[in-house]
C-alpha cells in the first residue's frame, strides 16, 4: 500500500510555504565507482587525484495525495565533484536538481498554485575519513581488503523550497561504512543518522495523523560482482532504507526501503553505471519504479597490479614490478636475477651466477677455491709434441705420452712396392719331421 497525503488537512498542519518544503528525492548515487550504486563505499581517490560525475534518474509517482499523484513522474540529475586530501581523506561536493517533473497542485489545495517543473536541490557538502584499510597514497586502479570509512554530509539550504526539492533548513548526515573487496567483487554495508534542525511538515496521513519529516535512521547493503566473460563488466546489487528514527518499525508515510540492481563498466578513467529498482514500502518519495544511468570521470593511470607501470607497457599486467635494478621497466617479477635457480632473496650475488661446481654452501656467490675468472676462461693448454729419439736409438712408448704412434701410410711408390712384396712372399714353415 502507497500512502497518500491528505490534501484536506494540509493547511492545519502547518503554514502552506513549508509544506512544500520537503525534499522527496530519495535516491542518491555515490561519489564515485569504489561505491556500488547508492552506497558509497569506503576507499578515497588519494592525495589531490580527483573525479567528477554526472547521474540521471528517473521516479514514477514519488508523492501523491488522496490516492491522486501530485509528482507524477520525476527526471532529476546530481552533479558530483570529488578530490582527495592524502591518503585517507576526500571532501566532495553533490548538487541535485530537477530536470523535469511532471507534477498537479490540485490535490494539494493549498493555495500556492502550481508546482514548478524544474527546480533546484539543497546542494551537500560530503567528507570522508578511511579510518581502516589500505591507504591510498599509491595510485590505485582497484581496491582490495577490508576498508572502514566515516562519512558526514551538510546540505546548504539553497534548493527550491516550493516544488518539493529543497528543505529550506540545514540537514546534517553521518554515516559508518564498512566493506570488503577482492579481485572486483565486494560486499558492504552502510549504517546512519540524518539529523534535521527543523522538522518539515508534510500534512496527514489516511488516518489523520500528522505527517512530520524528522530525524531519521539511514542503512544500506551492497554487493558487486565481476562478470568473467565480460572483461571489467560489473553487477549490482543493493537494498537502501530511511526509517522514522522515533519509530523506526511503525511503518507509514515516513518509511522508505527500497532495492536497485544494475550493471556498471570502467575503461581507462571512464565509468558508466545504469540500473532499476523499486520501493518496497509506500513511503513519501519512495518510486514504483526507478531508473538511472551515471557517468563518472577520474582521471587514472591504468594499473591493474598497483607497480606505477601503466598497463598499456606492462608486460605482466597482474604481476607487480619488484623493482630490485634488475629489468625494472618491464612490469613482471624477477624472483631469481642471474638464472641460478637460487631466488634472488637467499642469493648472497643476485645479480651474478657462480661459476658451475664452485657454489658448495648453496649462497648464490662462487666459492674462494674457485679458479679465477681468467682462469677459468683460459683454453686448455695444446698437445705438446714428444721428443725426437737420438740417432740410433729406437723409440719407445715412453716417449710418447699417448702411447703407441699409430702407422702412417706410406709416401712413396717405393715404400709401397715393399709393402706389397712383403705381403706376397710366403712365410716359412717349420718342418714338422724335423721336430720328431
Amino acid at each position: 500500500m502507497r500512502y497518500a497525503v491528505l490534501a484536506a488537512v494540509l493547511l492545519c498542519a502547518a503554514p502552506a510555504a513549508a509544506q512544500r518544503s520537503v525534499d522527496v528525492q530519495r535516491f542518491r548515487p555515490t561519489l564515485d565507482y569504489e561505491g556500488f550504486l547508492g552506497m558509497q563505499g569506503s576507499a578515497v581517490p588519494g592525495p589531490w587525484r580527483w573525479n567528477v560525475g554526472l547521474w540521471s534518474h528517473y521516479a514514477k509517482g514519488p508523492l501523491t495525495a488522496g490516492g491522486d499523484d501530485v509528482i507524477s513522474h520525476r527526471l532529476a540529475a546530481n552533479l558530483l565533484a570529488q578530490v582527495g586530501i592524502g591518503g585517507r581523506f576526500a571532501l566532495a561536493l553533490d548538487v541535485p536538481m530537477v530536470l523535469y517533473q511532471v507534477a498537479d497542485a490540485t490535490p494539494l489545495r493549498d493555495g500556492l498554485g502550481p508546482i514548478a517543473a524544474q527546480a533546484m536541490g539543497d546542494p551537500r557538502v560530503v567528507a570522508r575519513l578511511r579510518v581502516f584499510g589500505e591507504t591510498f597514497e599509491v595510485p590505485r586502479e582497484r581496491t582490495d581488503g577490508p576498508g572502514i570509512a566515516l562519512l558526514g554530509a551538510v546540505t546548504i539550504p539553497a534548493g527550491t523550497e516550493d516544488a518539493f526539492s529543497g528543505e529550506g533548513a540545514t540537514t546534517l548526515e553521518l554515516r559508518a561504512i564498512g566493506d570488503f573487496h577482492i579481485f572486483g567483487a565486494g560486499a558492504g554495508l552502510s549504517l546512519g543518522w540524518r539529523h534535521r534542525f527543523e522538522n518539515r511538515p508534510l500534512g496527514t496521513d489516511d488516518a489523520g495523523n500528522p505527517v512530520e519529516f524528522r530525524d531519521e535512521l539511514l542503512f544500506g547493503v551492497g554487493a558487486k560482482v565481476p562478470l568473467p566473460w565480460v572483461p571489467d563488466l560489473v553487477v549490482f546489487a543493493e537494498v537502501r532504507g530511511a526509517l522514522d528514527a522515533r519509530d523506526p518499525f511503525g511503518g507509514g508515510p515516513r518509511s522508505a526501503i527500497g532495492g536497485d540492481i544494475g550493471f556498471g563498466i570502467r575503461r581507462h578513467g571512464l565509468s558508466i553505471r545504469t540500473g532499476v529498482g523499486t520501493d518496497f514500502t509506500g513511503g513519501v518519495g519512495t518510486a514504483a519504479v526507478r531508473a538511472f544511468v551515471g557517468f563518472d570521470w577520474a582521471p587514472r593511470m591504468a594499473d591493474i597490479d598497483q607497480d606505477s607501470i601503466p598497463d598499456d607497457i606492462d608486460e605482466c599486467k597482474h604481476l607487480p614490478e619488484d623493482f630490485d635494478g634488475f629489468e625494472d621497466d618491464d612490469g613482471c617479477l624477477d624472483p631469481d636475477n642471474d638464472m641460478d635457480f637460487i631466488p634472488d632473496t637467499d642469493d648472497r650475488c643476485p645479480d651474478e651466477p657462480a661459476l658451475e661446481g664452485y657454489d658448495q654452501d648453496e649462497d648464490g656467490c662462487t666459492d674462494p677455491s674457485a679458479p679465477s675468472a681468467a682462469e677459468a676462461a683460459a683454453p686448455p693448454p695444446a698437445d705438446v709434441a714428444p721428443p725426437e729419439p737420438e740417432i740410433g736409438e729406437p723409440a719407445t712408448v715412453e716417449d710418447s705420452p699417448t702411447g703407441p704412434a699409430e702407422p702412417h701410410p706410406p709416401s712413396s711408390d717405393e715404400e709401397t712396392s715393399t709393402a706389397a712384396e712383403a705381403v706376397a712372399a710366403p712365410t716359412e714353415t717349420p718342418d714338422a719331421s724335423e721336430d720328431q
